[in-house]
C-alpha cells in the first residue's frame, strides 16, 4: 500500500470520497525509472494509468530513419495513460526519462473498475486529460508563437517543476537545441543573455533558475 504522503500529493486527492481513496491506496504502486530510460516502451508493457510524482519526463517519437524527437514535457502531478490504443492502433510515442522519474501506477484492469464504479474518478480523469491538452497548448506557444528567444524562456519556465528559486535543470545546450529545433549557438547566446540579466546561472552542465518570476514574465510577456 502506498503511503498517505504520496497519495495526498495527487492534485484533487482531498476531493475523493473515503471509499475511492481507500481503493486507490490498495491498488496503486510506485515505479522508478532511471534517467535516460524509456518508460513503458510502446507495445512492450501493459496499459496503465499513472501519475508523475517527480522527475523530468518527456514524450518522444521515433522516426523511420532512426532519429528521435522530444516533444512535450510532462509536469509532476499529471495523469498519463501509458500504452493505450486509439481505434485499435497504438499511440506512436514513447516516454523518455530525462532525470530519475517516480510514477504512481494503477494497472488498467483496476483503473477500468474505478472508472465504472466511481463517477468522481471518471470526472477526475477527464479533467486530467484536459490538463494534458493545456500542456500541448503551451508547447504550441513555445514552438510556434513566441520568438526564438522567448521560445527558450518558455521552455525553461515549463520545465521548472518547482516554484522556488534556485531550481536547476540538467539540460545541456545540445539537449535544448534538439528539443526546440534551434541551433546550439543560438541556445548558448540566449542563455548567456539570461545569465547576464541574473535570470539563470550556468554551472557544471546545469541551468540554475535564479528568478522564475521574472523569467515567467519574459516568457509569456506578462
Amino acid at each position: 500500500m502506498i503511503n498517505d504522503a504520496k497519495l495526498m500529493s495527487i492534485s484533487g486527492w482531498d476531493t475523493f470520497s473515503p471509499r475511492l481513496q481507500q481503493e486507490i491506496s490498495e491498488q496503486a504502486r510506485s515505479r522508478y525509472e532511471k534517467a535516460g530510460s524509456i518508460v513503458f516502451h510502446q507495445g512492450m508493457a501493459p496499459e496503465v494509468v499513472a501519475w508523475t510524482m517527480k522527475g523530468l519526463l518527456f514524450t518522444q517519437v521515433q522516426h523511420a530513419n532512426g532519429n528521435q524527437t522530444l516533444l512535450t514535457h510532462i509536469p509532476p502531478g499529471r495523469l498519463v495513460l501509458f500504452n493505450h490504443v486509439w481505434r485499435q492502433r497504438p499511440v506512436g510515442r514513447d516516454y523518455y526519462a530525462v532525470t530519475d522519474v517516480e510514477l504512481l501506477i494503477i494497472p488498467r484492469r483496476y483503473a477500468a473498475k474505478l472508472l465504472a464504479q466511481h463517477e468522481e474518478f471518471k470526472m477526475f480523469v477527464i479533467d486530467a486529460l484536459t490538463e494534458r491538452l493545456d500542456d500541448l497548448d503551451r508547447v504550441l506557444y513555445t514552438h510556434k508563437v513566441a520568438s526564438r528567444e522567448l521560445c527558450i524562456a518558455c521552455f525553461l519556465v515549463d520545465c521548472s517543476v518547482a516554484g522556488d528559486d534556485c531550481v536547476y535543470l540538467p539540460f545541456t545546450m545540445q539537449f535544448m537545441a534538439d528539443c526546440l529545433r534551434l541551433s546550439r549557438k543560438f541556445i548558448a547566446n540566449s542563455l548567456k543573455k539570461f545569465q547576464n540579466n541574473s535570470l539563470i546561472d550556468l554551472r557544471y552542465g546545469k541551468i540554475y533558475i535564479l528568478d522564475i518570476g521574472r523569467l515567467r514574465k519574459i516568457a509569456y510577456q506578462i
